[in-house]
This record gives structure tokens, C-alpha cells and sequence, in this order.
């Protein structure tokens, strides 16, 4: 298995091919969370917010999956040289923090967190994920 990561790692086509992968998860991440939390913030009411969840979380965790995985081979291939970037490290903080805002909302009722307190999850959740995106941009350029 090994050897096949080093051979995939060494391709000179690994790291773009990964990075469109990520682009793609990241449209379906942010996409979902967006529709859904556009929602939770009041627009579209008509939008029963069970059914939007239904479609919209899932796309949103599959898009978070394959931005884990491209993101995991990714900083495989260059370690040393991402790991000192303080971009990447800002994103990962801020990765972590999405999970525990997600988590939090979730335990308090997920779909039924209509309330204030949602909402105000709901804008943190995406100033987060904007941020992240922002992060991963200056990777390339910090």
C-alpha cells in the first residue's frame, strides 16, 4: 500500500488531480450547508426545513468527505512545506471549530433549532466556512 501512495504521490499530476477533487467537495460542502442554512436564517420559509435537511446534509458531509480525504493526500505529498504555513493552520483551527458548532447544533435539535440561538449558528457556520475557504486560498500565496 505504501508503494502505491509513493508511486501516486510522486505523479506529477497527484496534486492537481486532488485539488480539483477538493474544489468539488468544497462546492457541495459550502453549497449544502448554505441552502440549508439560508433557511434556518428565515429565507424561503414556504421550504419545509425537514425536506431541505434531508437533501442538502448529505450533500454537505459527502462534500466534507471528499475535501478530508483530497485534503489528507494533499498535505501528504508536501508535509514539511504546508505544515509551517500558518494559512493551514488557521483553516485546520477553524475546521474544528465548524465541527464543534456543527456538533452543538445538532445536539440541540438539528432541524428543530428554528430559534435565535440557530440562527446565530447558522451565520457562524458560514462566516466559518468563508473564513476556511479564505484560509485555503492563502495557502498557495502565504
Amino acid at each position: 500500500m505504501w508503494r502505491t501512495m509513493t508511486t501516486l504521490v510522486a505523479h506529477p499530476w497527484a496534486y492537481p488531480a486532488f485539488s480539483v477533487v477538493h474544489l468539488i467537495g468544497l462546492g457541495a460542502l459550502f453549497g449544502g450547508l448554505l441552502v440549508f442554512e439560508l433557511r434556518t436564517l428565515g429565507l424561503r420559509r414556504e421550504l419545509d426545513p425537514s425536506s431541505l435537511a434531508r437533501l442538502a446534509i448529505p450533500a454537505a458531509l459527502a462534500g466534507f468527505a471528499l475535501c478530508a480525504v483530497s485534503g489528507a493526500a494533499m498535505f501528504a505529498i508536501q508535509p514539511q512545506e504546508l505544515w509551517v504555513n500558518p494559512a493551514l493552520r488557521i483553516k485546520v483551527a477553524l475546521i474544528a471549530l465548524a465541527g464543534l458548532n456543527a456538533a452543538w447544533f445538532h445536539w440541540r435539535g438539528g432541524v428543530r433549532a428554528q430559534d435565535r440561538l440557530g440562527r446565530w449558528q447558522c451565520l457562524l457556520s458560514l462566516g466559518i466556512w468563508v473564513a476556511v475557504i479564505i484560509c485555503g486560498r492563502w495557502i498557495a500565496f502565504v
